[in-house]
């Protein structure tokens, strides 16, 4: 019988590098959905080790030391927070702690990218469209026609934008720039692959006209959603832009089993794409946050113990009396301490209680004290 799977909350963990969540008073959040995250891909790591064949296994190797630790560097002078050093196996299909890391990463460069756009083009809109088709038991054959169709729309868009002679006219066309992600769920009623794109529109595209090209072009399907992203007064648009990003975190929602052969039928297959003015976008390939250079900071290590991610005040490697090759665990035994959101506070992981002061924090600029 199947493990019962754990709850990840697909949006929150897709989210957690914005909207201030680098802030220190929040690392306590961030670190229990990443414990959240990684007791799924124990899971994963488990079930995979009663499945038979080459891919499992290699599956296993890379689950098996992805997370373990965490190592995050706290620039006390700003009340900031950064991951500075973590393993991650990269199996963004399977391991929901890589697939949030990278969601966050993808969010961060397509953000800054409409910000560019948003200030030389101002007449353009950001609209959520999602595109679907029929559900299937066949998720290969299912996924296909999804990119089939998909790919024939876009072709139309394309040669009609080019003047290619009698290409017909798409609602398409009104997007000078584009990101789009497939997904795929299964509730119970077969596979429900869909597609989020974000388009970029100076007026308002026609969900009736799209709907009725996208039931022409698949046969089978006309559910169509197209809505605008709007960024509220305080002009933030990343919870519109995160529907598209965190298509990989949402394969966790998925049973173990379906999770796993959705990795095998997508396994090389491309999941994200863009056109137009959102081409050429480039996502870091580090699933680490970005350091702050020249600022002093303190380090906060973190362990995967009993199910949770636990401070430990240095590094897994760095054991007092034990060479940098050995296993930690196989010295002195340590005393952990329990990092939960509802009581943590900047100073409760330090050393006596207290953050470092500023002349101390300058002596481990660099390094530890």
């Amino acid at each position: 019988m199947a493990k019962k799977k754990t709850p990840v909350d697909a949006f929150n963990l897709a989210a957690e590098t914005f909207t201030g969540v680098d802030e220190i008073e929040n690392l306590g959040e961030r670190i229990a959905r990443y414990g959240t995250a990684h007791s799924r891909s124990v899971e994963m790591r488990d079930h995979l080790r009663e499945v038979e064949g080459p891919n499992a296994l290699k599956a296993v190797a890379g689950l098996a030391n992805c997370g373990n630790y965490l190592h995050f560097r706290e620039y006390f002078t700003v009340g900031k927070v950064r991951l500075h050093n973590a393993t991650f196996c990269k199996q963004h299909l399977i391991c929901p702690l890589c697939a949030v890391r990278r969601g966050a990463k993808s969010l961060g460069a397509y953000l800054a990218r409409w910000e560019v756009i948003r200030a030389e083009r101002p007449d353009l809109k950001p609209y959520l469209l999602t595109l679907t088709v029929k559900n299937g038991p066949d998720l290969e054959e299912r996924h296909a026609h999804l990119t089939k169709s998909l790919r024939k729309l876009m072709h139309r868009r394309r040669d009609y934008i080019a003047g290619v002679a009698r290409a017909p006219w798409t609602e398409l066309c009104k997007a000078e720039g584009g990101v789009y992600t497939h997904e795929q769920t299964n509730k119970g009623k077969g596979w429900h692959p869909h597609t989020h794109m974000i388009i970029l529109c100076a007026s308002a595209p026609s969900q009736s006209a799209l709907s009725a090209e996208w039931h022409k072009i698949t046969g089978d399907s006309m559910i169509v959603d197209c809505r605008p992203i709007t960024g509220g007064e305080s002009g933030d648009y990343s919870e519109g832009f995160m529907e598209v990003f965190k298509y990989a975190v949402k394969f966790s929602d998925l049973s173990l089993e379906d999770n796993w052969h959705a990795a095998q039928v997508l396994k090389g297959k491309r999941l994200l794409n863009s056109f137009g003015l959102f081409r050429g976008v480039e996502v870091p390939e580090s699933l680490l946050d970005e350091p702050l250079d020249s600022l002093p900071y303190w380090d906060r290590f973190y362990r995967f113990i009993g199910g949770e991610y636990r401070f430990t005040g240095e590094s897994p490697r760095k054991s007092i009396g034990i060479p940098e090759h050995q296993d930690p665990d196989s010295g002195t035994p340590r005393h952990y301490e329990v990092c939960k959101p509802a009581d943590f506070s900047a100073t409760v992981d330090l050393p006596g209680g207290m953050p470092p002061s500023l002349e101390a924090a300058q002596r481990v600029k660099g390094g530890k004290p």
